[in-house]
């Protein structure tokens, strides 16, 4: 009779605590979704827009890109093109006598589309790992490169200072980074889906000094657009095609850089590929 009343016992008790060893291996089974990206890691970017100390101000959000992707021990932990967003901290026009100007950008932490936000730093301490980093320098003086986590710019003689689309800069994990261990086609998709939703977003909104954007621009001609009327497609460079279809005849189609700003005079960044698009821009002015 005990040992009976033992058994019913144990068995009750193993009924119990099983949901808990379920709850357990589960959640084990999350954990080991995720993978961790080393402290000290280097982080290739590129900027994906062109800087300019007479255009440039305090506050500028500047969007950068992983130049390649992040592959250790044959995992992709980061895909190329995940977008970095950096701010200008600091910014000074050109002056008289040849004095250049100069701007600070911040590339303080990189926030994947698959991961929690990492940290960065501009340099990597002795022992393998790295500092955190405030501001990283971007001293357009410079005529070349990249040192010591410096952004290094080309000049303009008597006008100012610029740093050109597609320059690189490294910078390094300042602490251990938790990213989804997802296949890597995930990310490339989730990557083109926040560019595509990021031009879709700055074509209507694209305007050339104080005129008029694409978007009212197209309303004073009696059209309404909306997102779902936009195709986009990438080209090299950072460069989309965006057909705007405009009714089932009718498409205006354009060749876009979205992350370059309107300067000097010209729609250096928009190109009309065909007569409806040249209608549309003519409406800008």
């Amino acid at each position: 009779m005990g040992r009976t009343i033992l058994i019913i016992g144990l068995a009750t008790l193993l009924t119990l605590c099983y949901p808990c060893y379920a709850e357990n291996e589960t959640n084990t089974g999350k954990d080991e979704s995720k993978i961790i990206l080393p402290t000290g890691t280097p982080i290739n970017l590129i900027i994906l827009e062109q800087l300019y100390s007479q255009r440039n101000r305090e506050g500028d959000e500047i969007l950068f890109a992983l130049a390649e992707d992040i592959v250790l021990m044959d995992k992709t932990y980061l895909c190329a093109g995940t977008p970095v967003i950096g701010r200008v901290v600091g910014a000074k026009a050109s002056k008289s006598w040849g004095r250049q100007g100069t701007l600070d950008v911040e590339i303080s932490v990189i926030s994947p589309l698959y991961s929690m936000p990492i940290h960065l730093s501009s340099e990597l301490e002795s022992g393998g790992g790295s500092k955190k980093a405030g501001a990283i320098g971007a001293a357009l003086l410079m005529p070349f490169g990249l040192l010591g986590g410096l952004l290094g710019g080309g000049s303009i003689s008597g006008s100012g200072a610029l740093i050109e689309a597609g320059t690189s800069i490294t910078v390094f994990t300042a602490e251990e980074g938790t990213i989804m261990d997802i296949p890597v086609e995930e990310m490339r998709q989730k990557v083109d889906e926040w560019y595509t939703n990021k031009v879709i977003t700055s074509f209507l909104n694209y305007r050339w000094d104080k005129c008029k954007p694409i978007k009212e621009a197209m309303a004073s001609l009696g059209y309404t657009v909306d997102e779902s009327m936009i195709i986009v497609q990438k080209e090299e460079n950072y460069r989309y095609s965006v057909a705007v279809q405009i009714s089932p005849t009718q498409t205006a189609e354009f060749v876009f850089q979205p992350f370059e700003e309107p300067h000097g005079g010209k729609f250096i960044t928009l190109e009309a590929k065909n007569e409806l698009a040249q209608k549309i821009m003519q409406a800008v002015k």
